[in-house]
């Protein structure tokens, strides 16, 4: 009997396995199935960033080596790098579509861009299903929030300033530290009461990209990579 028993036992614990090892194959065969397109409008900082988050999901086998990509940069201004992801052979086809874009108001030296760009982009993203992680007032400031909350207004050089002077930043280098599990969920957290504030403050009781200094939906980005880590965890 105990032989019987434990020959049942042996089998049993075999199909288990086998379809243990099945169900990580489909989850594996979803992952790949998932698509990320991205747009962004520097060639440096953000893109950085986001192609060191890449190869480490790719290392990790999380997600396929050719799911993710970053649309080539042609323009700078925010409904030009909404036209860069729309000139993507085959835009529509991947799953998420994303542009990363900043607010940045035009300066006395000629940098920035238009209220109406910005808007523009938003509203044209929206009609072609698009999604926006914005900056106001640049993607820098995604970079401040890994090391402290801040809810008064900023401009871009005073951001990069405190980022340089404090944190050793440097736009034409990958912000290595920053590709830390710590750092980033303080990140994702300021964000969102960022985010928070702003709806409570405003009469409307929502958010305005155009206007909410300091704010940013870079975190939900960032969020979606990591949700294909937690994918592969799980199967």
């Amino acid at each position: 009997m105990a032989r019987r028993q434990g020959a049942e036992s042996f089998e049993s614990n075999k199909k288990a396995r086998k379809l243990a090892k099945k169900a990580n194959r489909i989850q594996e065969t979803r992952n790949e199935r998932e698509t990320l397109l991205i747009a962004c409008e520097d060639s440096k900082s953000a893109p950085l960033y986001f192609r060191a988050i890449f190869n480490d999901l790719k290392s990790n086998h999380a997600i396929a080596a050719a799911s993710l990509v970053i649309a080539t940069h042609q323009h700078t201004n925010p409904d030009g790098v909404l036209q860069d992801l729309l000139n993507h052979p085959n835009y529509q086809d991947f799953t998420h579509q994303w542009i990363v874009i900043d607010r940045d108001e035009e300066r006395t030296n000629g940098g920035g861009h238009t209220l109406e760009d910005f808007k523009l982009a938003i509203a044209r993203a929206a009609s072609k299903g698009v999604k926006v992680a914005y900056a106001n007032p640049c993607f820098e400031i995604w970079y401040l929030l890994h090391y402290k909350y801040r809810d008064t207004a900023i401009n871009r050089d005073e951001l990069c300033q405190i980022l340089d002077k404090n944190y050793q930043y440097a736009k034409n280098k990958l912000f290595n530290q920053l590709i830390n599990d710590e750092l980033q969920t303080i990140a994702i957290r300021n964000a969102q009461r960022l985010l928070q504030s702003w709806v409570s403050n405003s009469s409307q009781g929502k958010t305005d990209p155009a206007t909410d200094n300091p704010s940013t939906t870079v975190h939900e980005l960032v969020e979606l990579l990591n949700g294909f880590r937690s994918k592969k965890d799980l199967a």
